[in-house]
């Protein structure tokens, strides 16, 4: 009797272990490790953009509000240089997961810096009047993209 009751005992803890082990094994979900973090499923978007049904739309959309505010901006401000300027300056920007906007990096020569020494100032304060913008996703995900905007100075 207590063979057949020891038996049991041993039966029952193999099956109830091996089920246990089976519920575990229908939890764990095949992920997909490659991701390409190069890429966005879509772009950061401008109020008035997300109304373009495909991609390349909101895209251009976006270029286009952005290049448009910028200029808006620097038009405001009399730039006046002693020299003539002709030069391509690249404003690195990013927008978070949250949509807000902010300044990065400028890449732009000396002799430019010193002939419009109030250029990044002025640059600042035009992002930070855009409006507040709806940010990159990436599989579902708010994510932050940097991207760069080239601005052509010539006066």
């Amino acid at each position: 009797m207590i063979k057949q009751f020891f038996i049991l005992f041993i039966c029952s803890q193999i099956i109830l272990s091996c089920s246990f082990l089976e519920d575990r094994t229908k939890q764990v979900q095949q992920v997909d490790t490659i991701v390409d973090f190069n890429s966005i499923d879509a772009f950061p978007l401008f109020p008035n953009c997300d109304e373009f049904p495909s991609r390349e739309k909101q895209q251009n959309c976006f270029q286009i509000e952005m290049v448009q505010h910028i200029y808006a901006s620097l038009k405001e401000y009399s730039l006046n240089a002693t020299e003539v300027v002709n030069d391509t300056v690249f404003v690195k920007l990013i927008v978070d997961a949250q949509g807000k906007t902010s300044l990065s990096a400028i890449e732009i020569s000396q002799k430019t810096k010193q002939l419009l020494p109030e250029f990044d100032s002025i640059l600042k304060v035009s992002l930070q009047n855009l409006p507040k913008l709806q940010p990159a996703i990436k599989r579902n995900m708010p994510v932050a993209t940097e991207f760069t905007l080239p601005i052509i100075l010539i006066n």
